[in-house]
Formats: C-alpha cells, structure tokens, sequence
C-alpha cells in the first residue's frame, strides 16, 4: 500500500480503504491468471503421474498373468475411459484395448516405445494414427510369457481439457465470491482499523512532545500489538530518561569525590564544579553556575595561571607557594565539539608531592655528604699511612690503616642500609610468612659478640609463647633488617645492664619489643628519629659507626607489610621499641 500514490490531502480512512481495494484487486489478478496456463500444466502433469503409476501396475500385472493378453488388458482398464497398448521387442502389436492388433500397423517407431524397449519410461502427445485425436502417451518396459515388451497407457487430451475447464470453473466461481466478501471486509476493516490508529496516532504525538504521562489507548483488536509496542516505547523512554539521569548522578558523584577540584567553563561563564571546589577556596558550598573565575575565591596564583593561559591548547602549569605555602598544579583543556566553547580545568593540590619532591632533594644531598666524609677521611689516612711508611714509622702507619679499615667499614655499612632501603621501596611478595621464633634467635645469636664486648645481657622472652608456633606475615629478610637495627641501636647506646627482646601474640596480630637500659630519647626527637640521616647525637653516631638510617629502615620494613613501630622512652629509663605485625595462620 505504501507504493499507491495518493493525494495527501485523503484521509487515513480513504486511503486505508483504498489501499485495501487495489491490493485485493490485485491479488485476484494474480488468482485469475493462474486459473488458465499454469492450472492446465499442473493437471497435465499430474495426468502424466497418474498414468505413469497405471503403466507400471499394469507391467507387474501382466508379467505375473497366465490368461491371455487381451483379457488382462481389458481387466486393467475397465471402466476408466483409458486405452492399453502392448508391444513387442520388434514393434508388433501384441494387444490393444480399443484395437485389433492383427489390423494395427507396426510401433516400433513410436518415440514412448522406443523408450521403454530401452528400458526407460517414455512419454509422448500426439494425434493418434489409428484415431485422429490427440492424446498422452506414457510406455514402460515390461515382459510378456518371459519376453522383453513394452506397455503403454494412453488418454484423450480432450479429458484432460475437460478436468482443467472444470477446475477453473470452480476457481474463477470462488475467486469471484473471494474478492466481493474481500472487497466488502477490506471496507469494513478501513473504517474499523482508522479510528485506533488516529487515536494511537495522537498518543504518539503527546509523545514526541515529551509527554510521556499521555495515555496510550488499549485497543483489544488488530492494532493491539501497536498499542503494546507504544506502551512499551513509552516505558522505554521513561527507563531511558531515568537511567540518564541516573548516570549523570552517578558522574556528578564521582566527580564530587575526587579531591582535585573540577570546573567546566561554558564561554567564561561556570557551568559545573564539583564539591572539591570547596576546599579549595575555603568556602561553603555553594550553586557557582554562571560565575566567573575571577568571583569564585580562588587563590590568586591560580587564578590568574588560569586568565592568563586558557587558550587553544592544553596547557599544564604548577604554582605556588601561597601564603599559606601551598603549591597548585593547574590544567586547562579546551575542549572542542559544539557550538560554545568550553574549558575544562582541573586544579589539583601538590603541596605534599613537593614537599616529598624536598624531601627527596635533601636525602640525595645527605646521602652525598654522608658518602663525603668517610671517603675524605679515607684518602686523608691513606696519604698519612703512606707518609708514615716512608718516613719508617711502622706503628703510626699501621694505626692509620686501622683507622682506614673503620672508615671503610663505616662505608660499606652506609652503602648496604641504602641498598636494603631501596629495597623496601619495591612492592613486597604476596603470601610470605616468617617464623618469628627463628628470625629471634638468628638475630640474637649475630649481636650476641657485640653485647658481650659492651658487658651487656643479651638475652629473648618467650614466655608469653610458651608451646605456640608464632609467625607473621612479612618477608624473613624483612623482619631481620628490622630486628637487627633495633638490637644494633640499643647495644650502641646502652652503656651498662641489658637489652631484651620480648614477643607475645594474640589471635590476630604479634608484637616483638626490644627494650634496652641504656640513655634513651629526648622526648622532642621521638617523632623524629625514623626520619633518615636523623640522629639524636650526630657526634655519638659516628663514634658508634652508625649510619642515621637504622630506625628509618625499620619502619619501611614494617610498614611495607602493614605492621607499625612505636618508640617508648620514658626519661632515665631505656629505650622500648614495638613492632606489630599481622599473624599468620
């Protein structure tokens, strides 16, 4: 129907209607043609079936027969207007139904004969010689008292014709009944099917105009499967609306919760920031749609990094210090696509980033001067030693070389905290459990010649887990670089008693305290002491061939697998350090 042209000034129901009639017309076209040629072809087909099955009983007949050939012949056709022909292997006619075989004349020329004395079915229409009509041959080979001959059925083409006249009869009778009741219920139907789809038709309307409340009307006939489907569309855009406004909650909450501040600017105007603006400007949060840079209290570095570079290009830039000593890395994108230009800028706080940058920049300088001294004092006694040797003073040289073999040993200590240091940077190795009973005595037992030389009790309590296996999970390596600075800075400053290293444990976690009697920690260097190169006496370390990254070392290896280290150092009485690691089971 979308192929009729129609004026479009026509209603619905017209053209409905109209559309109805032209295809039932044609359909009837198309019916009526097939009622001639093709319903003639497909009778005479099955004609040919029919008497192709007849021919090849009849073979199976007369091969099994013992009476004479004419009476099967006649028995095979009785009564159905079909003509039975047999010959023989050279063309004579052995029986015939209508016939006197003596009086017919030799069909070895026939083309059906010669088709089924080959072995195959033939076929034929022709005017029959002996008749003058026309008729359908069908031959198949068949044997006659044990001889190889062929039969062959045959029938007027005028019945044929007769059946097909009155097939079409009958079918040009129903075509004609067929198209008035079409004709008539096509009527009908335009007018009943017009008035839900003008109605569905409006619905669709309110629709597109973002009323999405307007009823869809429940037509319970042909076009119920339209409603449903407007129903449906309309539940859909709802879902779909929703499920956008969803998202953009869900970006506005993401965006919320990231701690670098986010603003979209639309021409110069905002039209978006998220919460962590303010924070940024230190004010309440507040709608700033529709305000300026320069009015949203931002500080003055940033704001004018980003009035002075907000431009075609991305552009990153970092500023800072503040008064507040802050520093701020500002990016500006432009962002490109629609008719009013937008810039998104992100402006992220990186005052801990550079005071990490600081701290970096001074562990590289302590690390050089730290390396400096004992490499200096090194070149220094080597020239006093070589000095000493040639002036002949044995002894001095020899005391010079002592004191090289110290300062190398201070060296080579120094370089192998910094190697376990950046060590501990690395990320660790999941599922490592270490025996802390094992990891105990190992370190003990290394201290053991220290402690001894100093005059100091060395010894573990493992009371606390007395028939226990205790273990926790960190790296063994690990748990000794923690244990044995922790044994070397407390036999280091422990001028008389004991060092001690206590372990106890509960379900989830193990705690290993090393306690010393020694001179302890001033109590404003506690918070300072894991800090690297820190010492609380600069000139007490050296002496003891300390590096100032034993505590720092400490808490790297502990904190890498999530544990703490805690300092307790009450005034004239010691020094206590914990570590708490997680147990494993």
């Amino acid at each position: 129907m979308s192929g009729l042209a129609m004026p479009r000034g026509w209603s619905y129901r017209t053209r409905l209607a109209l559309g109805l009639v032209g295809l039932v017309t044609a359909i009837a076209a198309v019916w009526a043609w097939s009622l001639f040629d093709p319903l003639s072809d497909v009778i005479t087909g099955q004609q040919r079936t029919h008497l192709q099955g007849i021919a090849q009983a009849g073979a199976l007949a007369l091969e099994e027969s013992d009476r004479p050939i004419t009476v099967t012949l006649d028995t095979l056709v009785a009564d159905t207007g079909l003509r039975l022909t047999v010959v023989a292997a050279d063309g004579r006619v052995l029986g015939d139904t209508e016939e006197d075989p003596a009086q017919m004349e030799n069909h070895g020329d026939r083309p059906e004969i010669r088709a089924a004395l080959r072995g195959a079915t033939g076929e034929d229409v022709r005017l029959s010689e002996t008749q003058g009509l026309q008729r359908m041959y069908v031959a198949v080979p068949a044997r006659y008292q044990g001889e190889a001959v062929a039969l062959r059925v045959s029938e007027s083409l005028g019945s044929i014709e007769a059946i097909s006249e009155r097939a079409r009869t009958t079918g040009l009778a129903l075509l004609a009944i067929t198209v008035a009741l079409a004709l008539l219920g096509a009527w009908r139907l335009a007018h009943a099917a017009a008035g839900p789809v003008e109605r569905l038709a409006a619905a669709a309307t309110a629709m597109a105009d973002g009323d999405l409340t307007a009823p869809v009307p429940a037509d319970a006939e042909a076009l119920e499967p339209l409603s449903d489907a407007l129903s449906r569309l309309r539940e859909q855009l709802r879902g779909r609306i929703g499920e956008l406004e969803r998202q953009q909650q869900t970006l506005r909450l993401a965006l919320n919760g990231l701690t670098d501040a986010v603003i979209l600017l639309e021409g110069d105007r905002v039209s978006f920031a998220n919460r962590a603006l303010g924070s940024l400007t230190k004010t309440p949060p507040v709608d700033v749609r529709g305000r300026t840079i320069e009015s949203l209290g931002l500080p003055a570095a940033v704001s004018g990094a980003i009035l002075t570079h907000q431009g075609a290009t991305p552009t990153a830039i970092e500023v800072g210090p503040d008064p507040f000593r802050r520093y701020h890395r500002v990016l500006i994108v432009p962002l490109s696509g629609s008719g009013t230009s937008h810039t998104l800028i992100v402006v992220a706080d990186v005052t801990e980033r550079s005071r990490l940058d600081a701290m970096r920049r001074d562990f590289v300088a302590n690390v050089s001067h730290e390396l400096k001294t004992p490499t200096a004092g090194i070149l220094l006694l080597a020239e006093s030693a070589e000095q000493a040797a040639s002036d002949g003073d044995t002894a001095q040289a020899l005391a010079f070389v002592g004191q090289i073999q110290a300062e190398a040993a201070r060296l080579r200590n120094m370089v192998m905290d910094l190697l376990d240091l950046s060590r501990l940077d690395s990320a660790p190795e999941p599922g490592t459990v270490t025996d802390v009973r094992r990891s105990v005595e190992l370190a003990l037992a290394g201290h053991g010649r220290a402690a001894q030389e100093r005059g100091l009790a060395l010894k573990a309590d493992l009371s606390a887990v007395a028939g226990e296996d205790v273990a926790v999970v960190a790296d063994t390596t690990d748990v000794a670089i923690a244990l044995d600075n922790l044994l070397a800075n407390a036999i280091a400053y422990t001028e008389a008693g004991r060092v001690s290293v206590r372990v106890s444990a509960d379900d989830t976690s193990v705690e290993i305290a090393v306690a010393d009697t020694g001179v302890g920690i001033p109590a404003s260097d506690l918070e300072r002491v894991f800090e690297r190169f820190y010492r609380v006496d600069r000139s007490r370390s050296r002496d003891s061939g300390g590096t100032g990254l034993g505590l720092s070392l400490v808490r790297h290896a502990v904190e890498r697998w999530g544990g703490t280290v805690t300092l307790e150092s009450p005034p004239g009485k010691g020094t206590t350090a914990i570590l708490r690691l997680r147990r494993a089971r």
